[in-house]
């Protein structure tokens, strides 16, 4: 399965200019992460968000490189003004990017994503992303003992949250992205 569709490969890897309304909801989709952000249940080691909703929709409608450099944005945003409860770590930041490129590169240029881009997508942020990279991260800042144990223990809640989170994130990403407002959107936006 090709990840793109896309004939031209340096439209997928260029930096659109946009007009005033695609700026104008980029900026809304940008407030709607943040609020989604705020919505947030449980720690710093284990949280449950919802803020992939508006990812998804920057991913699918602003390309690989406004999605990663929008992802940037938020997390220094979000880490340093918005909700500054602890240090801020690069390596989230980093994160925040690989979950978006990854999301683009599977809904980008898409009118109707199907399931199975959606079932990988979601599949890769969460193995690579959420429990990989976040986990790695949490591991280095928090614990005193660097040891399997340590790692382990941390691991497994976070496995568990994340094999019961999927099935809902891939529901709800294809409700989201393929119904009718979504795609009347797409049209008057972005003119497709």
């Amino acid at each position: 399965m090709a990840v793109q569709n896309i004939t031209n490969d340096k439209a997928l890897w260029s930096l659109p200019k946009l007009d005033i309304r695609q700026f104008v909801v980029l900026a809304l989709l940008m407030g709607l992460d943040i609020a989604l952000g705020k919505l947030t249940v449980g720690t710093n080691v284990l949280k449950i968000s919802f803020v992939f909703v508006a990812m998804s929709l920057i991913a699918k409608w602003y390309g690989p490189l406004w999605t990663m450099l929008i992802a940037t944005v938020l997390d220094v945003v979000n880490a340093t003004v918005i909700s500054p409860s602890g240090t801020f770590f690069l390596g989230f930041t980093l994160s925040a990017i690989s979950a978006g490129l990854i999301y683009a590169l599977f809904y980008y240029e898409q009118v109707h994503v199907s399931w199975l881009r959606i079932i990988i997508a979601v599949g890769l942020v969460t193995v690579v992303v959420n429990i990989g990279m976040n986990t790695l991260w949490l591991f280095i800042m928090y614990t005193r003992v660097h040891t399997w144990d340590t790692y382990f223990a941390l691991i497994l809640p976070r496995m568990i949250k994340s094999a019961i989170m999927y099935p809902i994130q891939v529901i709800i990403t294809y409700l989201f992205l393929n119904n009718a407002a979504v795609k009347q959107a797409t049209k008057q936006i972005f003119n497709k």
